[in-house]
């Protein structure tokens, strides 16, 4: 049967929050899916659980390189078999209706269609901390590097094909940032305001991965402000100053108050509905191949 929905996970060493990720996936209450799952040059043994999943639905592909997740989206973009291409990280997690939601949206709209959803933010021990609201509106040029959660979006296949990830190092951790920019102008964005994403990012700060994107947005502040000094100068103070903000909260293990600062606020009966479907998640059983040993 060719599945409806292609979902791309790309990974290097995800530790333990992998099992969550895909369990995330077998748990949607769409199921004519493929997950497939690449790896980046990992050495934590997630390959190996990658290719214990014994679904036909699910392809593994592994070729011992570090190639960076721009290129890395593209050849999942180039293996999909769906009408349909969903972004996943390999530390997030799935609401259980996503797929359903997102394709029902992109099935009554054109290949144009970009689309995104609300999330919760959820801590290195997968709890629900706050709540972040969709876009309301689309924004332009610049103004256009936030408009997703990249781990909620989904389009057409055909439109990941049109408009493929930069493989330009620059990059290689603002690649969403970079597309959205670049596709504002002659693409549809739309944003469903139910959460469909638990978005770890709380507990789980990277001082080299925020180097990386600050300099990916540089670049695009060069792109897209008429390569003006002054308006450059200004972003990339903005960028140290929120650096160094992340490094005095990790130091005092408070990451969580940004979020708590800057997303909605929910109420302990929404918090505790949202915890048990994440623990829901994780009770659900993998189809796991385990290979016997027979001693000689």
């Amino acid at each position: 049967m060719r599945p409806l929905a292609s979902i791309g996970i790309s990974f290097r060493n995800p530790g333990k929050y992998f099992e969550l990720a895909v369990k995330s996936v077998f748990a949607q209450s769409f199921r004519e899916w493929e997950l497939i799952l690449v790896d980046d040059g990992s050495s934590d043994g997630a390959v190996e659980f990658a290719r214990s999943l014994d679904d036909e639905r699910v392809c593994v592909v592994a070729d011992g390189r570090e190639l960076n997740l721009n290129l890395r989206l593209n050849q999942m973009i180039d293996l999909a078999r769906a009408p349909y291409f969903f972004r996943m990280d390999a530390d997030d997690c799935m609401h259980p209706d996503r797929l359903l939601k997102q394709i029902g949206l992109l099935e009554a709209s054109d290949q144009n269609t970009v689309t995104g959803s609300a999330y919760y933010a959820i801590d290195e021990n997968s709890r629900v901390v706050s709540l972040r609201g969709a876009e309301r509106r689309q924004r332009y040029g610049f103004a256009a590097r936030h408009s997703f959660a990249h781990p909620s979006v989904a389009a057409s296949t055909a439109w990941f094909r049109k408009h493929r990830y930069s493989e330009s190092f620059l990059f290689h951790r603002s690649q969403d940032a970079e597309l959205w920019c670049r596709t504002s102008a002659s693409s549809r964005f739309v944003w469903l305001p139910e959460p469909l994403l638990f978005y770890r990012q709380i507990g789980v700060f990277s001082v080299d991965k925020h180097l990386g994107t600050m300099m990916g947005v540089l670049a695009l502040a060069r792109r897209y402000n008429d390569r003006s000094r002054m308006r450059c100068m200004a972003i990339l103070a903005q960028e140290l100053v929120r650096l160094y903000c992340r490094l005095g909260l990790d130091l005092f293990d408070v990451t969580y108050l940004p979020e708590r600062w800057l997303h909605h606020t929910i109420s302990p009966a929404e918090r505790e509905s949202a915890q048990r479907l994440v623990e829901g998640i994780a009770r659900v059983e993998l189809p796991i191949h385990v290979v016997s040993q027979v001693s000689g």
